[in-house]
């Protein structure tokens, strides 16, 4: 290990990714209703508690090294896994996970699946990491995005940000509706996730303004009145615990 470099190695480390099937998998907490097979439709209100959860971040110019997983196929792999579980359970899918029944999930399916982590920030600071500052925000629901390039990143070769660190952090939207901790992932409809997943990427744009955007600065969204709380479980700590 490079003791001269233990940010950077923080940074690019996705095992503390939280799993949003883990509390159930671990025996904490009972399968969400939404899995039970009755049709879900989420119905959104400004009384839901939302959460950005930074999970993720590494220099920017080792993108394409990250594991990219789109919001569709994040939402293809939980309903596969849950289906294998379901029928390693005689078509009974647990609702409750005891340890006998965990060892065995593990051993023979695996462990759940990552989220997605569709809201993606560009973020510029000094050498020495001060005066770190969003100079973009994205979203992605494929898991594609920078294969080619990305027009942010040719903006940032501008000279005037030569000498400066550049990071990008990923993270996945979470609410809360009263009784469920949800992923954006499992939002129902799909539709509706994706249209949340852009108002949030909105909010973001117009209160942040970060610099190298050029739309969604100027008019606020006004689709949703949710209060974002950025959390950041990475050791940079930056923007954790800002209110949106």
């Amino acid at each position: 290990m490079d003791t001269n470099s233990p940010l950077i190695e923080v940074e690019q480390n996705t095992s503390d990714i939280y799993i949003p099937l883990q509390a159930w998998f671990e025996g904490r907490k009972f399968l969400s209703h939404r899995f039970s097979g009755q049709n879900c439709s989420d119905n959104p209100s400004g009384d839901w508690g939302t959460w950005l959860s930074i999970q993720e971040c590494c220099p920017l110019h080792q993108v394409n090294s990250l594991n990219w997983v789109g919001l569709h196929e994040a939402r293809k792999n939980t309903d596969s896994y849950l289906g294998n579980v379901k029928s390693e359970f005689n078509g009974k899918l647990p609702i409750f996970i005891h340890e006998k029944e965990r060892v065995i999930i593990e051993k023979k399916i695996g462990i759940p699946p990552k989220p997605s982590l569709p809201i993606y920030l560009i973020s510029c600071s000094d050498m020495d990491d001060t005066n770190e500052h969003i100079v973009y925000v994205g979203k992605t629901v494929n898991s594609k995005r920078f294969i080619g390039g990305h027009s942010a990143a040719l903006k940032l070769l501008d000279p005037k940000y030569n000498n400066m660190k550049k990071r990008i952090y990923r993270a996945t939207p979470w609410f809360y509706d009263g009784k469920d901790y949800i992923s954006l992932d499992w939002i129902s409809p799909t539709s509706l996730a994706i249209e949340l997943l852009d108002f949030i990427e909105s909010h973001l744009i117009y209160n942040l303004k970060p610099e190298l955007n050029t739309s969604k600065k100027k008019n606020e969204d006004t689709r949703y009145s949710f209060y974002l709380h950025i959390q950041n479980f990475l050791s940079t700590g930056f923007l954790n615990d800002e209110f949106i």
